[in-house]
């Protein structure tokens, strides 16, 4: 039999913190997408365990200990005629994994006074994690000065990202930001390359760094950078 779907009803009979909540629907809906088109068998419950076995040892433990909780709850409730149960991935079991430490870097160049378009496009990949793609999709208009807040739409989402004051007392009387907005992937590219050697990757690494230092969830850095997936945030909180 296929996997039934039963997680909001799983997830109402617990008594879980919103926190908690959030991290168990996350690692169920991962699970059930994988095994939505596969019998629920000990083969494929082990092709799962396989597919977790690239994660680093603490986010492994994490889901396999959500779905069995998960698979118990469906054979409690006569929703699956058989008890699975997934066996912790032995250490022997998978490559030891290398810690990614890259170093913090602090860019006060790009905070002295504006005076390029290169040095916007920095502030707005540092302050906020975007690449290019939703660069090209703002409005000056989403830039709420009053209140201090970014909105950005991505697929249809949107997200609401905070503006600090270091921000805004920099870029908040540009006029012309729509123009630069509506500019080719490659123009963007070229104009930040006139302003700083670093990348547009390498800016939005500092990002991820610098809320990862300040105590974000690999959950709340996710919705926060508009993924779908935490996968490759993992490396940064191994």
């Amino acid at each position: 039999m296929k996997l039934p779907n039963e997680i909001e009803g799983y997830l109402a009979s617990k008594n879980f913190s919103e926190n908690t909540r959030s991290n168990y629907y996350y690692d169920l809906v991962s699970m059930y997408h994988f095994l939505e088109d596969k019998v629920v068998s000990e083969e494929s419950l082990e092709l799962y365990k396989h597919q977790l076995s690239k994660l680093s040892a603490s986010a492994q433990r994490r889901k396999i200990s959500s779905a069995n909780q998960y698979l118990l709850y469906l054979y409690q409730n006569q929703k699956i005629d058989h008890f699975y149960k997934i066996d912790q991935i032995a250490q022997k079991e998978k490559k030891q994994a290398h810690s990614y430490r890259p170093m913090i870097k602090e860019f006060p160049e790009f905070y002295g006074p504006m005076t390029c378009p290169g040095q916007f496009l920095a502030l707005l990949i540092l302050e906020f994690g975007l690449n290019f793609a939703e660069i090209q999709k703002l409005k000056w208009e989403n830039f709420n000065w009053k209140f201090k807040y970014l909105t950005v739409e991505k697929s249809g989402i949107k997200r609401v990202l905070p503006i600090r004051e270091k921000f805004a007392m920099r870029v908040k009387a540009i006029s012309n930001a729509d123009e630069l907005f509506s500019k080719s992937r490659q123009f963007l590219y070229t104009e930040l390359k006139k302003f700083t050697h670093y990348s547009s990757k390498e800016i939005r690494e500092q990002y991820i760094l610098h809320q990862v230092k300040a105590g974000k969830t690999i959950y709340e850095l996710s919705a926060l950078l508009g993924l779908s997936t935490t996968t490759t945030l993992e490396k940064y909180y191994r």
